[in-house]
Order: C-alpha cells, then structure tokens, then sequence
C-alpha cells in the first residue's frame, strides 16, 4: 500500500498505492490532516482532534494517510463518505469483492 516505504516518513509526504477500476494508481499526499476547531486567527496553540480518523493507540498513522489518499481520489473527503467495506477493500487490494 505505501510502496518504498517502511517507516513514517521525515518529509511528510507519502506515495499511497491504490486500485481504481483494478488498475494501480499512485496517490501523493502529505501528512497534514483537517482537523476540528482550528482557525486561521488562533492557529495552531493547542492540541485538535481530527476531523475524520486518528492514529491508533500505538501510534500508527497509516490509516489517516490512507483516508488522505481516498479522499485525494475522490476529489475531497465529502467524497468518501459513506460507502461499504468491500469497496475499501477494493481499493486497497484491487481484486474483487462480495
């Protein structure tokens, strides 16, 4: 899913592997993540939950930059939402699913 990649990455760029229509397709995203209660005038002087998904209790972060990439693909993050597992399943495997 993260191809060439085996750890978080310094720059905070990530190439995601996805599948659209079963072909791969390379999403470049960035690890900034939307985030609740942030304005432009207040900035960044506390801690904000994100908007969507968090990283895990250990600290991974694939999940949200996953989000980031389907969100990517799907032009924003109102694109993703709802749907089924079995497309995200698709998505991330390429192969078929019931």
């Amino acid at each position: 899913m993260f191809p060439g990649q085996d750890k978080y990455s310094e720059d905070g760029v990530f190439q995601v592997r996805l599948f659209l229509r079963g072909e791969p397709v390379n999403v470049i995203v960035d690890d900034i993540i939307p985030v609740y209660g942030y304005t432009y005038a207040a900035g960044y002087n506390e801690n904000y939950p994100p908007l969507n998904n968090s990283p895990s209790k250990a600290g991974a972060w694939w999940l949200v930059i996953l989000e980031k990439a389907m969100a990517k693909l799907n032009i924003n993050y109102l694109g993703i939402n709802g749907g089924q597992v079995s497309e995200a399943m698709r998505y991330m495997t390429g192969m078929p699913t019931v």
